[in-house]
C-alpha cells in the first residue's frame, strides 16, 4: 500500500495542475476578448426577446475582413449617433429597418445609405428631417417587424423604410454559428422566422457541443477548428433566387403587414437593393417584377434600385464590395434614388429634384 502512495500524490498532484491550467486558461479566454473575425462578433444573444439577438450597445469594433472600418455601436444598440427617444418637435423622422446592407458592412457610417440619405433630404427640406438606422446584420422581415414592435415604433417616425436583400427569402440560421444555435434554440424557433418552414433546419447541436459551448475555452477552440458548414451546400441554400414561391412571397407580405400596422398612421416603404450579379444583365429580373406587384397590392410604395444602379454600373462605378454589400458609392446611388421618389411620392418634406419625377 505503501508503495502505491509515491503513485497517488503525483496523480493527485497532476489532476490538481491540470485543473489550475484550465481554469486559468478559461479565465484567460474570458478577459481577452479577440478581435471579431466576422458579423457575429458584433452580436449580442438575447433569446428573451422576440427579435433573438441585436448589437452590443455602446461598443466599438473592427473586423478583420474590413480592415480600418469602424462600427460604432450606440446605447440603443445601433450603428448610429445617439438619437433622443422621441424626435423634436417640427422634426420628420424617417426609420430604416433592414440587414448588413443597410447596417453598412465594409463602410464608414457616414457612408451608409440611411446617413446619406438623411444629408440628401436634410439639404433640401424645409423642417428638420432625421433617418435612424435600425439595421441588423443577419436579420430578416421576421426579426425587422419584431424589433419595430418591441423597439423601432417607441422612437416615433413620421416614414418606416424597410430595406430588402434577396437573401431575407433564405434560411436566417445559415448565418449562425454553434454558439449561437445552442443559445437561441434554432430548433424551436418559430415556424414564423423562416421564409419556406419546410425546408429549415432543425438538428439541435449535439450534446458534446453543447457541453463544450458553456466554457469559452472550448468554443473558441471548436470555433478555431470546427469545419463548418460544406461550402457548396451553403453557396447553393444563400444563391439568389429570381422566382420566389408562392409561400416565400406570402411569408414577405405578413411581416411588411405586421411593421405597417406597428408603424401606423406612418407609412411603410420597401427599398429593394439588388445583388451584384444583376448588374451585367438587362431588363428587369422577376424577383423585382415580383416585389413591386406585391407594393401595387398593398398599396406600398416599392422603391426598385436596381435600374438607377445598372445605369451608374455603366459608367465604370464600382458599387459593391462583395456579391451583396454596396460600396460607399452604391449606398450613394441608393441614397439618391430614394430620395428622389419618397419627394416625388410626397412622403417626405423635401421638395422632388427638377426632373427626378416620372411624367404622368
Amino acid at each position: 500500500m505503501r508503495s502505491l502512495q509515491p503513485v497517488l500524490a503525483a496523480l493527485a498532484l497532476a489532476t490538481g495542475g491540470l485543473a489550475l491550467g484550465c481554469l486559468l486558461v478559461e479565465g484567460l479566454a474570458r478577459v481577452l476578448t479577440p478581435a471579431a473575425g466576422d458579423l457575429r462578433g458584433l452580436h449580442e444573444l438575447r433569446p428573451d426577446r422576440p427579435w433573438l439577438y441585436g448589437l452590443v450597445p455602446s461598443s466599438v469594433h473592427r473586423l478583420r475582413a474590413t480592415g480600418d472600418i469602424t462600427y460604432a455601436i450606440n446605447a440603443d444598440g445601433f450603428r448610429d449617433r445617439p438619437r433622443s427617444p422621441r424626435p423634436a418637435a417640427g422634426t420628420f423622422r424617417i426609420v430604416v429597418l433592414g440587414d448588413s446592407v443597410a447596417f453598412g458592412y465594409g463602410v464608414a457610417q457616414d457612408d451608409t445609405f440611411p446617413s446619406q440619405l438623411e444629408r440628401a433630404l436634410a439639404a433640401t427640406s424645409p423642417v428638420p428631417v432625421e433617418v435612424l438606422n435600425l439595421g441588423v446584420n443577419g436579420y430578416n422581415p421576421y426579426t425587422e417587424a419584431a424589433l419595430f414592435a418591441d423597439v423601432g415604433r417607441h422612437y416615433a417616425p413620421a416614414l418606416v423604410l424597410v430595406q430588402f436583400c434577396v437573401n431575407d427569402l433564405s434560411d436566417p440560421t445559415l448565418h449562425f454559428d454553434a454558439s449561437t444555435l445552442l443559445a437561441l434554440r434554432a430548433e424551436a424557433l418559430p415556424d414564423a422566422a423562416f421564409p419556406e418552414p419546410r425546408a429549415r433546419r432543425r438538428e439541435p447541436p449535439p450534446a458534446w457541443l453543447r457541453a463544450c459551448l458553456h466554457s469559452r475555452a472550448c468554443a473558441l477552440v471548436h470555433r478555431a477548428f470546427a469545419a463548418g458548414q460544406d461550402p457548396a451546400v451553403l453557396a447553393a441554400a444563400l444563391a439568389p433566387r429570381e422566382d420566389p414561391s408562392g409561400t416565400e412571397l406570402s411569408w414577405l407580405q405578413r411581416h411588411y403587414d405586421a411593421i405597417q400596422q406597428a408603424a401606423a398612421p406612418a407609412p411603410v416603404a420597401i427599398v429593394v437593393f439588388p445583388y451584384a450579379e444583376q448588374l451585367d444583365a438587362t431588363g428587369t429580373p422577376r424577383l423585382q417584377e415580383r416585389l413591386l406587384a406585391l407594393g401595387r397590392v398593398s398599396g406600398r410604395l416599392t422603391i426598385d434600385l436596381l435600374p438607377a444602379f445598372r445605369e451608374a454600373a455603366r459608367a465604370g462605378e464600382a458599387l459593391f464590395l462583395d456579391a451583396w454589400h454596396p460600396s460607399a458609392r452604391g449606398h450613394g446611388v441608393a441614397a439618391a434614388t430614394v430620395a428622389d421618389q419618397l419627394a416625388c411620392a410626397g412622403l417626405v418634406p423635401a421638395p422632388p429634384r427638377a426632373g427626378a419625377c416620372p411624367s404622368r
